[in-house]
């Protein structure tokens, strides 16, 4: 009879530690908190130079110029192509949207790391069409 019991109750010892292992990356990927700085919202005006629409985040690249003139090069994390996707953001809409050498501003939550990296949460293009972020990492409520 005892050894039931302490069978049983490595039985669920085992299967919540399995559980836990297997839930543990789900809790670490999201960590848009500490990688950006939620009250650090930056605009940079420039020209995209690249979009992808991948998982898990689609990216935006754009070059901008700094207060000396140089230029650099700029990144945002986007949201999931998925999520996009259920907002009504296909592929096709989306590459036509971030086509490369078009003007754009783009405010976003920048890096903690002081790198010209940003959580994105709006684009603005020349003829004045905006884009938001689509749920998820940057958007402002």
């Amino acid at each position: 009879m005892k050894s039931k019991i302490t069978f049983s109750i490595l039985a669920a010892v085992v299967v919540v530690a399995g559980f836990l292992i297997v839930s543990a990356p789900a809790f670490a990927h999201h960590g848009t908190g500490i990688s950006y700085d939620l009250t650090k919202l930056v605009t940079v005006k420039g020209v995209i130079t690249d979009f992808s629409f991948l998982n898990p985040h689609s990216q935006l690249y754009w070059d901008a110029k700094d207060e000396k003139g140089n230029i650099v090069h700029w990144s945002a994390e986007m949201n999931s192509p998925g999520n996009m996707e259920r907002a009504g953001y296909s592929r096709k809409k989306m590459l036509g949207l971030m086509k490369p050498g078009a003007e754009v501003t783009v405010s976003g939550f920048q890096s903690r790391a002081g790198t010209p990296v940003v959580v994105f949460s709006k684009a603005v293009f020349a003829n004045g069409e905006e884009f938001q972020s689509v749920g998820g990492p940057g958007k402002i409520e």
